[in-house]
């Protein structure tokens, strides 16, 4: 019996330490290591930080539930540090901070911020970073003085600089969001971004438009990106509204609409459950969201007469994974994007929709609830080699594509579409990489930039524009496996994930064949076919 009672208490003291929340206490210097004061130190996309005091000392109180947090400290004219700490439960975690002096901003000379084509360019990266959606238009940047923005005349793309964390108010969710901003390019259409967020709460006093700004807050959670991995890691899509469906080949419709029930009744889309898609790491305590095809997401409870399926009209979203794989955490957070793209519904959010990780919707438990009680049994096989590792990537480095794949432009049909060139396979081919194999197909240029750890991939027929700079994107399509994909964000990294020795044909559509692929496939198709 006394065993039995030490047992127990060693059960109650093992659960209670789980709940006991955790402290980070450190300071703050500079590279000469003197103290700084008032600089910012928080838990990156959270509302959950601190400013350093007069001798750069600084104390956070952490939620029991966060078991791993990133750690920002970050002053005006300095490189923000990060730091991964986990969690030391009834203990302080002790942290110092030396900031460099950051001279890539102090190198940017800040000339033409009023040049002739500067409202194209705010208007360009507003759009950008705050997202097009009605929230938008109640949402303002603070401190514009400190972004220099930069436009590629020939691609349309902005790129953004600042010297300073950039300060965005959002009156209609009611935060003041501050973005250390260590990456943005878009063309209007694509947006790339990355950086470090902190939160403040900036509710106002008036009851009514508080109560405002808190609905809004519940709209745009249920309506996020976010909130749909959210529901796939607790396996409750059908009670939080999300249906997915695989699909084998994105297709451009001409000027109408047509029937969802006729691309599952062709095979083309596949309806899949959560479990098929999604499976969580026991070793790494993330999920992981897996598929070789895109996946098209309907949100069930909002209507949309602008949706091309004339049977299902409902907002969608597609998600392209390049690299068939991300990891998020429970709470609806990406930590490797590994390459995704957003396009559609989601790809229009933006600051204005973005809440903290912390956030917690009305009615919702007090503590987010543990991965522990999802259901798992054991290690769950997918699709990606277990030789693939996580890149290299920067917190929420995700692509959102407003275009998205399903356009109203040409009929596709590959029918009537025949390979210009088919490539023999050998078994000495197999010691080699796919990129070796291309580069025999006539007319087809591989090159390589060992400086930016790059592969370009282009017909040089297709190069009329002699002037265009290494910028200038004409990488030839990818028909891989029946699943289409142009541009070199994507085209690239999928080559570059093939495995020879799984290849089993390759050929090419170059000249006006490949306009039976639609204007995607302007710049030439590569049909590659793997053994399924």
């Amino acid at each position: 019996m006394r065993y039995l009672f030490l047992f127990f208490l060693w059960i109650s003291h093992t659960s209670r330490s789980q709940d006991i929340a955790w402290e980070i206490a450190g300071i703050v210097f500079d590279e000469a290591g003197k103290a700084l004061p008032s600089a910012a130190v928080y838990i990156n996309n959270t509302s959950i930080g601190a400013s350093t005091d007069k001798s750069g000392k600084f104390r956070i109180t952490v939620p029991a539930r966060y078991k791993k947090v990133e750690l920002i400290a970050s002053f005006v004219g300095y490189k923000p540090e990060v730091k991964h700490l986990l969690a030391a439960p009834g203990r302080t975690a002790n942290v110092v901070f030396k900031l460099d002096i950051n001279n890539v901003i102090l190198e940017v000379v800040i000339t033409g911020k009023r040049d002739k084509h500067w409202k194209r360019k705010w208007r360009i990266f507003q759009n950008g970073l705050l997202g097009d959606s009605p929230l938008a238009r109640q949402c303002r940047i603070l401190n514009p003085e400190s972004i220099t923005l930069n436009l590629d005349e020939q691609t349309g793309r902005v790129t953004a600089i600042s010297d300073q964390p950039v300060l965005i108010e959002n009156l209609a969710l009611g935060y003041r969001v501050s973005f250390q901003m260590s990456k943005f390019e878009s063309d209007g259409k694509k947006t790339f971004l990355s950086g470090y967020k902190f939160f403040e709460s900036a509710l106002l006093e008036d009851p009514d438009k508080k109560k405002k700004q808190v609905r809004n807050r519940d709209t745009a959670f249920k309506d996020s990106f976010r909130n749909f991995l959210v529901s796939l890691s607790r396996r409750k899509l059908d009670s939080y509204g999300f249906e997915i469906f695989t699909m084998k080949m994105t297709r451009e419709f001409y000027l109408t609409k047509i029937p969802l029930q006729g691309e599952v009744a062709s095979g083309n889309f596949a309806p899949v459950s959560a479990d098929s898609i999604c499976i969580f790491d026991q070793d790494k305590g993330h999920f992981i969201l897996h598929s070789k095809y895109p996946l098209i997401v309907f949100q069930r409870k909002h209507y949309s007469s602008t949706s091309v399926f004339s049977d299902y009209p409902f907002k969608y979203s597609q998600i392209v994974l390049p690299n068939q794989y991300c990891t998020f955490t429970e709470n609806g957070w990406l930590i490797a994007p590994n390459g995704i793209t957003i396009h559609d519904a989601w790809a229009s959010e933006g600051f204005a929709e973005l809440l903290p990780i912390d956030y917690l919707p009305p009615g919702s438990d007090t503590v987010i609830p543990s991965i522990a009680l999802i259901e798992y049994s054991g290690k769950v096989k997918w699709d990606t080699p277990a030789e693939t590792k996580l890149p290299d990537v920067e917190i929420q480095q995700t692509v959102l594509d407003k275009e998205g794949l399903l356009q109203p432009d040409y009929k596709q049909d590959r029918a009537f579409v025949t390979p210009d060139y088919t490539l023999t396979i050998t078994e000495s081919d197999r010691s080699g990489s796919i990129f070796d194999l291309l580069k025999r197909i006539p007319g087809l240029r591989v090159t390589y930039n060992e400086k930016s750890n790059e592969y370009r991939v282009h017909f040089v027929e297709n190069n009329t524009n002699i002037s265009a700079d290494s910028n200038f994107d004409n990488t030839v399509a990818l028909m891989l496996d029946n699943v289409f994909y142009s541009g070199a964000g994507t085209v690239v990294p999928m080559l570059n994930s093939i495995n020879v020795s799984d290849l089993k044909s390759i050929s090419a559509v170059r000249y006006g064949n490949s306009a039976g692929f639609g204007s995607r496939g302007g710049n030439g198709t590569l049909i590659v076919e793997t053994k399924k």
